[in-house]
């Protein structure tokens, strides 16, 4: 098994905590715009372009692992 998965094979994150910063994924604050980075080998991320009068962007995490899903809206 590859060295990063067997890191990340039992990261003690609950469906509560997901995405938790840090261990899933790390948040880039730009003054315009939110994005994430994945940092988990697990954990998958997709973003919506801005939408609406106030540009707001849908944010798509997922676990493959642990089968945990989360939709941010910013």
């Amino acid at each position: 098994m590859d060295a990063d998965l067997i890191k990340y094979e039992d990261c003690g994150v609950n469906e509560e905590q997901f995405p938790f910063l840090g261990k899933c994924c790390l948040k880039n604050d730009n003054a315009f715009l939110f994005s994430y980075t994945k940092s988990c080998p697990y954990c998958r991320i997709a973003t919506s372009l801005p939408e609406g009068a106030r540009l707001k962007t849908t944010t798509i995490f997922e676990c493959d692992r642990l089968g945990y899903g989360r939709r941010v809206r910013e």
